[in-house]
């Protein structure tokens, strides 16, 4: 089952989407009877789903039949909305300038690696310093390029052999035995990351945070090889 309700869905609208990706163009009246739903309810999730982009009217006469779009489109449709938001939250929690607490913020997994890292060092604000394994540095290669193309100062140093044709220079390797563990920590003015072997880690602009992240970057970086 799609559970659509995270991405504001209604339940309603997260069912009759996955009714309509099973049973393939449809009318309300159909999928009515195999959700066991009211037509009026699946007829106004159905137009919920066409105003959000999740489906499509395929023919507008009587009874009207609609069209699931492709999970892949939809995936697409999803992630370039939530890329808006967090877009617009940035802007508004920048231009607040309040000050608050330094949370601990805990990341799981590579796509939450991938954005908090998106996030926090590519926009062109200071020095960033960031040691990480190859693949991890190449996988971070639109940020890389973006800074790059800024202008912004960048320091990249890598965890083993180093992935060729990245945007920026590599000052040097560290042995993975050397890394504690590492595979990445990414140091920026205002915050620092850090992860291990299954990207799980944290996120933090807590000054003492950073600053244990500067001296263990510092102490990788004296133990690299050119």
């Amino acid at each position: 089952m799609v559970d659509l309700t995270p991405f504001n869905f209604t339940p309603t609208e997260s069912r009759v989407y996955g009714a309509l990706l099973a049973e393939g163009t449809s009318s309300g009246y159909s999928l009515a009877k195999v959700l066991s739903l009211a037509r009026a309810n699946v007829y106004q999730a159905l137009d919920g789903l066409v105003a959000k982009g999740a489906a499509v009217l395929e023919d507008d006469d009587t009874p009207r039949r609609f069209r699931a779009v492709a999970p892949k489109a939809l995936l697409a449709l999803v992630a370039q909305r939530e890329a808006a938001l967090l877009d617009r939250l940035e802007e508004e929690v920048f231009a607040a300038r309040a000050e608050g607490a330094d949370p601990v913020i805990q990341i799981e997994g590579r796509r939450a690696f991938e954005q908090v890292v998106l996030r926090t060092a590519a926009k062109p604000t200071g020095e960033v310093r960031a040691v990480a394994t190859g693949p991890l540095l190449k996988a971070l290669t639109p940020i890389w390029r973006k800074r790059a193309a800024d202008g912004s100062p960048t320091v990249l140093l890598s965890i083993g052999p180093a992935e060729d044709q990245l945007p920026l220079p590599i000052i040097g390797a560290v042995s993975p035995e050397h890394s504690f563990g590492i595979h990445a920590l990414i140091i920026t003015p205002d915050a620092a990351i850090a992860v291990h072997g299954d990207l799980s880690g944290y996120w933090s602009s807590d000054p003492i945070f950073i600053s244990l992240g500067t001296a263990a970057l510092e102490l990788l970086a004296q133990r690299r090889e050119t």
